[in-house]
Order: structure tokens, then sequence, then C-alpha cells
């Protein structure tokens, strides 16, 4: 009869030694102790997968605790079964389970059951946190290689047919692929909506003082602010059915554009005076925009320094 013992950490910068010593402790020896780093949601792992292979009849795997060898209920019966056919026990340290006996038996199967209940459950908290923070505006992930004022500036000389993808890419120092990746929704040519974010809290006014953004007055005048001036660039005018505009966090209104290219105005910078309709209803959003996943009152959190942006239709 040899004992053999069995650890695992999900990362790498997890200290195995607690389980290592509770092993070396219960009488198994250095060498027959096989450490995994991976998660206890896989079924194959390289040193289980050895442990596995190496044992034989009247042999005795030892762990600390069960969720250390699977935190699958049928990945760990099905280890079970194979154990036991093999004439091979199991003894779970730390939680006094040893499959020799009728009760050892029956609290591995238990027990089983509760971890992967467990995993379950930190799988599902974790979606729950992911969720929350991305209603704050926090995605997580990577930083953005380009900010949304540089990707303006890049779907703009593309869309002058003056540059190519490599002479952009090259001119904010990314590569071909990321480049193509941010230019490709428009260079298949799909419709859009220009999303607009303003804050009501910090006013800003022109050099007449008059009032910028959110102007809290009447219709007549906020569809006047509403409709100057946007950078778009040329060959994306013909896209844009929609503005959106967000204040202080919150989707305020959303107005049609008028698809007329000749009502339009432009000035030498390239910016465009967009002629745009009355506020729309939810109703007629839905309507005119069916696949626009965005209504009045919807929450949609401000991102530092993001001006705009364009969501595909």
């Amino acid at each position: 009869m040899a004992l053999y013992g069995y650890c695992r950490v999900s990362t790498a910068d997890q200290n195995p030694d607690h389980q290592i010593d509770a092993l070396l402790r219960a009488g198994v020896v250095q060498e027959n102790i096989f450490l995994d780093r991976a998660s206890g949601a896989r079924a194959s792992r390289p040193e289980l997968d050895r442990l596995m292979a190496a044992l034989g009849d009247g042999d005795m795997l030892k762990i600390t605790r069960l969720d250390r060898l699977s935190r699958s209920v049928q990945h760990l019966i099905n280890l079970g079964a194979d154990l036991r056919t093999r004439g091979v026990g199991l003894h779970v340290i730390e939680q006094g389970i040893d499959t020799e006996t009728m009760e050892g038996r029956a609290m591995f199967g238990m027990l089983a059951v509760l971890a992967e209940l467990q995993r379950e459950l930190i799988v599902s908290n974790t979606n729950d946190g992911l969720a929350a923070a991305r209603a704050r505006g926090r995605v997580g992930g990577r930083r953005p290689k380009l900010t949304q004022r540089q990707l303006d500036q890049a779907q703009s000389m593309y869309d002058s047919g003056d540059h190519t993808v490599e002479e952009i890419a090259a001119t904010f120092h990314v590569s071909r692929p990321t480049m193509y990746r941010q230019l490709t929704s428009f260079q298949e040519g799909r419709d859009c909506v220009l999303v607009v974010y303003r804050s009501s809290r910090r006013p800003k006014t022109d050099a007449s003082n008059r009032r910028l953004g959110e102007t809290g007055q009447s219709e007549k005048i906020q569809k006047d602010t509403d409709r100057k001036w946007w950078p778009i660039a040329p060959a994306r005018r013909s896209k844009v059915k929609a503005i959106v505009y967000v204040a202080d966090g919150t989707v305020a209104r959303v107005r049609a554009v008028d698809g007329n290219l000749t009502r339009w105005q432009h000035d030498d910078r390239g910016y465009a005076d967009v002629p745009v309709s009355p506020p729309l209803t939810d109703l007629q959003i839905a309507e005119q925009l069916p696949t626009l996943s965005i209504r009045i009152g919807d929450p949609r959190p401000h991102v530092r320094g993001k001006l705009r942006e364009y969501l595909i239709l």
C-alpha cells in the first residue's frame, strides 16, 4: 500500500504550502505529492492525470478538502467511482472523510454537492458584481488603446479617402488589426446613432453668453442648441439616424436626424449643423429605431473623458 497526496491552487500566486504541510503530517512523502495550479472546474489537469495513472489497488489518496480535488459534483462522483473500482481509498483530512467506511462514502456524496453549490454561488456573485460595475460605467478589462477623440480623428481620416489604414494606424501608434477593428463597423456601411454625453451641473456658454448643452429652457432653445455642431465625417453622415442626448448619466431625449444631407450645413472644420426632429417618444423610438436598445430615462453613466460615441443599429 502506498500513500499519495494531491493539492491544488487556482492561480500561480496562491500558496499551496498549507496543503503540502497537511499531507506531509498525514504520512505522505514529498515524492508522492502532486500539485496542480488550475481551476477546480477543469476535469483534466496535468498532475491529477499523472496521479490517477500512478494509483493502484490498495493505495490511499489523501487530500485536504474535497474542493481541492474538484468543484464539480459529476467529476467528484466519477473520480470516487473510479477509485473504488481500482481499489483505491480516499481520505479527506480536514473534513474527516474516509471512503473505506460506509459513513465516509455517504459524507463524500453530500460534500460533493456542497462543493459545487459553493462554486456556483461564487460565479453568481461575481457576475452580479460585474453587472453592477457595468451599470456604473466601469467595464473592467484593458484600457482602450485609443481615446474617443482619437477614434473620431481616425474615422475622419479613413472616411476622407486620403489615408490608408496602415497610415492611420502608424499615426496613432497602434497595430493595423487594431485599427481595422475600430473602423470595420462603418466600413461595412451600417447605420448608427450618435450618443452625446453632457452634465447640467457644469453649464457652458458661448461668446454671447448663450448656454450650451443642457439649457434648461424651452424646446425651441434646446433644439437649436442640440443641432449644432458635430464633427461627423462626410462618409458617415448618411448613416447617422439619430442623436441620443445623455444628461447627468441618464438618457434625456432622442432626436431623429434629417436624412436629406442637402439640408445640413458645414463649416471649414468639417463640423456639421445637423437638422433634428423634436424629441421622440419611446413608441416612436421603437418604431423608427427598432434595434436601438435605449429608452428615455435609461441610466447611461458618463465615462470620464468621453464626450460622444457611435452605437451601431
